[in-house]
């Protein structure tokens, strides 16, 4: 009988790489992700959704790079645009907070919301007066628990903060398409989907200049580091008080997101599996 070849979807190394907070505390946990590592090493190829989680497997699980192909990643597009009107529940809350930076994405401390919140206090007053920042995603309550002693910590005026939590895809764009910022602040990605969704939606995006994300944001303008809090904050500065900058932020989510689609990916993938059928006879 023939052997079929077996593929499977790679994401990242995330817990491998951040151990210290996904691996050593959970040591059942551990001997599980371990298994499956040296599990994914006997396939016959992994389609990477990124070059960044491609570049991983290779570098830390040793597997050889003929064998690694980079499929990339999209989003639903029938959703995530700015090409129509929708139906959203927060009419309310964008005429009481029309300026508005945000945040989209879950809590746990490798999506970096502490440095986040640190730049947003670092801020002039007259922009902290005039934005305020918007959290949304679904959060635990110990991870909001923590956002809130940090606000209180570094003094901002708490109603200048808004936790939104997990809401709706049509509320998520409807922020998207609104706010006057999106700020991407991530330690490591295995792709980086909400920096897509908002560049989908018109967004200007700046990000963390960490793993994937480059990937989707291209401009090297638009990206600042993530362990450097007065870098973020620098950056968003300069977001909403160049115009010029603002425009070439908002130019360059409608470039990039058109390099991202299901199409793409579902051809790579097929390429993908053509090549290692051909290496497997």
């Amino acid at each position: 009988l023939l052997e079929t070849p077996v593929v499977s979807i790679f994401y990242d190394l995330i817990p491998l790489l951040n151990s210290d907070l996904y691996l050593n505390l959970n040591p059942e946990f551990s001997k599980y992700y371990y298994r499956k590592l040296e599990l994914i090493k006997n396939f016959d190829a992994l389609l990477a959704i990124s070059k960044s989680s491609s570049d991983e497997a290779c570098k830390y699980l040793k597997i050889d790079r003929s064998k690694i192909y980079n499929i990339s990643s999209a989003c639903d597009t029938s959703i995530f645009n700015s090409n129509k009107n929708i139906n959203h529940n927060l009419i309310d809350f964008l005429q009481r907070i029309p300026s508005f930076l945000l945040y989209s994405g879950a809590g746990d401390p490798r999506k970096n919301i502490k440095n986040l919140l640190k730049a947003f206090s670092l801020l002039p007053n007259k922009f902290k007066q005039k934005y305020n920042l918007v959290l949304v995603g679904k959060l635990l309550p110990e991870e909001i628990k923590i956002i809130n002693n940090l606000i209180e910590s570094l003094d901002i005026e708490k109603d200048h903060i808004h936790i939104l939590g997990y809401v709706s895809d049509m509320d998520l764009v409807a922020l998207y398409r609104n706010c006057a910022l999106f700020i991407f602040p991530s330690f490591h990605e295995g792709f980086g989907l909400p920096v897509l969704e908002a560049m989908n939606c018109g967004a200007p995006v700046i990000g963390s200049f960490a793993t994937s994300i480059p990937e989707i944001i291209s401009i090297e303008e638009a990206m600042f580091d993530p362990h450097d809090s007065k870098d973020i904050c620098h950056l968003i500065q300069k977001a909403i008080e160049d115009d010029r900058f603002l425009s070439d932020l908002k130019s360059n989510s409608v470039r990039q997101s058109k390099k991202f689609s299901w199409l793409t990916t579902v051809n790579n993938l097929i390429n993908a599996c053509f090549n290692t059928i051909n290496d497997n006879p």
